[in-house]
């Protein structure tokens, strides 16, 4: 008996498949997808983490001191195709995208006007009971190569297509550090020859993982056409442009953080047969 109630309930579905493949074969389906290419920046305001080896230096004149705050930036480049629902008011987009971040680590001073002028970091490079061995450096930067997967939401609120259309967005990137490098600026060329390999070696690294989130605004340029390939360029200004994860990069900490902003381009071609905003899915 339960067996027959079974077969009963899914009846009506499996009456319905054939019809689903009758309704594609008479008219062609509208998928509403488009693939994007897309490029962007960001930068943010951070807290500065401190390497244990940068030695901070107090005086009666002079106060000598790493930066509270440093800017992480970045740049990134991607794919990223997009899929419409809701009347094509919703767009639902994810991807592959390749990001370039920067954060560096500088000296700050506070001084009066006879004490000298001390732009450089002290690098505590190796300690020999006493005796410690510094390296004055003027700045580090380090950058990380990410291979990352954004996804996105974007809302139209017009409930018609137009050629210039504005729309909001918020979104997340996923990121995983594949490469990253340290650029090293030396006080002394000839102590930068001789010790760079001992300093980066004592480099801190960042982690493998980091994620950041972030809405804004967007201007869409581009009316679909049913039946004609039309491209749409989309501009978009990113706020607030936050970091999900902390000590990412390896000089920055989500201490102090300030929103950044960010700023994308991007260019989308249709795949397969289109329908303008507002009319329904075929």
């Amino acid at each position: 008996m339960k067996k027959q109630l079974s077969i009963l309930l899914y009846l009506p579905i499996l009456l319905s498949v054939p019809s689903l493949f009758a309704q594609d074969e008479q008219a062609p389906r509208i998928n509403n997808l488009r693939l994007g290419i897309e490029f962007g920046a960001g930068t943010n305001s951070c807290g500065t983490e401190r390497p244990d080896r940068v030695r901070e230096l107090y005086s009666q004149d002079e106060r000598y001191y790493i930066h509270d705050q440093s800017w992480l930036t970045s740049a990134y480049l991607g794919i990223k195709p997009e899929f419409f629902i809701f009347n094509n008011r919703l767009g639902i987009a994810s991807g592959l995208r390749f990001t370039e971040a920067t954060s560096k680590l500088s000296p700050q001073q506070e001084r009066s006007i006879w004490s000298s002028n001390r732009n450089y970091l002290l690098w505590r490079m190796a300690e020999d009971g006493l005796t410690t061995h510094l390296v004055q450096l003027r700045d580090v930067t380090q950058k990380s190569y990410l291979l990352g997967i954004p996804l996105e939401i974007r809302i139209f609120p017009n409930n018609r297509e137009l050629p210039f259309q504005h729309y909001f967005k918020m979104g997340a990137s996923f990121n995983f550090r594949v490469a990253s490098e340290y650029q090293i600026n030396f006080r002394n060329a000839v102590v930068g020859e001789r010790y760079h390999n001992v300093v980066r070696s004592q480099m801190p690294d960042p982690n493998i993982f980091s994620a950041f989130f972030y809405g804004g605004i967007g201007f869409k340029i581009g009316r679909t056409r049913e039946g004609r390939w039309v491209p749409w360029g989309n501009i978009e200004l990113l706020f607030p442009y936050l970091p999900l994860t902390s000590n990412a990069f390896a000089f920055t900490s989500n201490d102090m953080y300030f929103p950044g902003i960010g700023f994308q381009s991007l260019v989308q071609i249709p795949i397969g047969k289109n329908a303008p905003m507002g009319s329904k899915n075929k």
